[in-house]
């Protein structure tokens, strides 16, 4: 099994030589993070004449944004149904039409690039365990079909044996507009139109510290100094130390993907006849794909898993497979890696400007493929005083900070075993 993901073998080899590029003494903007958030403002702010430079500790794009599993819908973190009884309605609705802006903005994407990203309009069928589960799966939906207008379609016993070729499965929903993208050539897309709009992308340059001065900020690498007038973070799961505040805010979340050897039509018609993108609705779910040719099942879960154990956790992830689809026991695993993901304490994503003055975009609890390019467009829009189209819900004056307990090491691998033991499927004496 390689260890590395099975979408970094469609880009191009790692431009190692950007590490020795010459770096200005002065820009307008630095970003720091040059991942889908980090090139798509780095574009924006490009094409609007600023002289920007966005900054990677490694590779541009080598982080989450080419290590997920291509799912695109209109979800994050909070349940519909759950804001319209704390928020209200109008709220609830406001916060998924920006959602909804989201989705069709990778939507219209997709549409014109196609193959160029691995855009397939695919739907999402999402997977009930247990008779608890469908039902307030089902309520969600049907919810979000009255008051959001989604197309859905709700799956009993029968129709999701027809779906999902396993016994685990009770029922669930199948949402039509959802889509998907291969990660690899999605970001390596957004990297090369940020590059074609003037932006210069350095990887390999870690920035060790930041200093606010009377004209901007002066940023500290391991090899330059860059005196700018504005900053954006944009960093997510990787934020370190050099960024204590942003660091203060941020859960790394580790979530981990497999990938099959390319499977034949007949072990297709078994386990994932229809070949849409999958989930379930557990509070630590599994989530599959295929890939853009048709040919290989990409597996993840085990979220939030201690990464001094991703060997462990990847041959976990691997019988999971197996056990949830027994027809794949003798299937062979090709690829294997982890990536990094960041939640925030009220579990919503956060665009908006720092105490020290910082411009940010972070915090996507799994939503980052839509999210990140979209809250991009609205900080640099922030940046570029154009105040209608930075205009958001997810700009607000709280973002609040994590408890120490939270932000240690151990408590996110506790607290998603737990859950994973507790929504297990009623009868098993096992969490998956």
């Amino acid at each position: 099994m390689a260890l590395h993901p099975y979408w970094a073998d469609a880009r191009p080899h790692d431009a190692t030589f950007d590490a020795h590029a010459s770096l200005p003494q002065k820009c307008d903007v630095v970003i720091v993070g040059a991942g889908l958030t980090g090139v798509e403002a780095a574009r924006v702010l490009a094409d609007a004449g600023r002289d920007v430079l966005a900054l990677d500790a490694g590779r541009p794009g080598g982080g989450a944004s080419t290590r997920n599993g291509g799912q695109i819908g209109r979800n994050f973190k909070h349940a519909f149904g759950e804001l319209c009884d704390t928020l209200g309605e109008a709220t609830a609705i406001g916060y998924f039409g920006e959602l909804r802006a989201a989705y069709d903005a990778l939507a219209g994407l997709g549409a014109q690039a196609g193959d160029a990203i691995g855009w397939r309009k695919c739907s999402r069928v999402i997977g009930a365990m247990s008779d608890a589960h469908l039902v307030r799966l089902t309520r969600e939906y049907v919810r979000r079909a009255r008051l959001l207008g989604e197309e859905i379609d709700v799956l009993d016993r029968t129709r999701i044996a027809d779906e999902l070729g396993s016994p685990l499965y009770l029922g669930g929903v199948r949402v039509i507009e959802n889509g998907a993208i291969h990660p690899g050539l999605y970001m390596e897309f957004m990297l090369q139109r940020a590059i074609s709009a003037g932006a210069r992308i350095v990887g390999h340059t870690p920035v060790t510290r930041m200093e606010r001065t009377r004209d901007g900020f002066v940023v500290h690498t391991a090899r330059s100094v860059i005196a700018c007038r504005d900053v954006l973070i944009a960093t997510n799961g990787y934020t370190g130390d050099a960024l204590p505040w942003f660091k203060q805010r941020l859960a790394p979340i580790n979530s981990y993907m497999i990938a099959t050897e390319p499977l034949d039509d007949a072990t297709w018609r078994d386990v994932l006849p229809q070949r849409r993108t999958y989930h379930d609705n557990r509070r630590r779910s599994h989530f599959m794909t295929f890939s853009p040719d048709g040919a290989r099942l990409l597996f993840g879960g085990r979220t939030g898993s201690d990464p001094s154990m991703s060997r462990r956790t990847l041959a976990a992830l691997a019988d999971d497979l197996r056990f949830i689809f027994p027809k794949l026991a003798d299937v062979r695993i090709t690829h294997g890696w982890a990536g990094r993901c960041a939640g925030t304490r009220d579990l919503f994503p956060h665009v908006g400007v720092s105490p020290q003055g910082m411009h940010y975009a972070l915090g996507y609890c799994f939503s980052g493929n839509a999210m990140g390019p979209y809250l991009a467009r609205k900080a640099a829009a922030r940046i570029l005083d154009r105040p209608d189209e930075a205009q958001t819900l997810f700009d607000n004056a709280s973002f609040p900070a994590l408890p120490l307990l939270a932000r240690n090491r151990w408590t996110m691998p506790a607290l998603l075993n737990y859950y994973a033991w507790a929504d297990r499927p009623k009868g098993l004496a096992r969490a998956i």
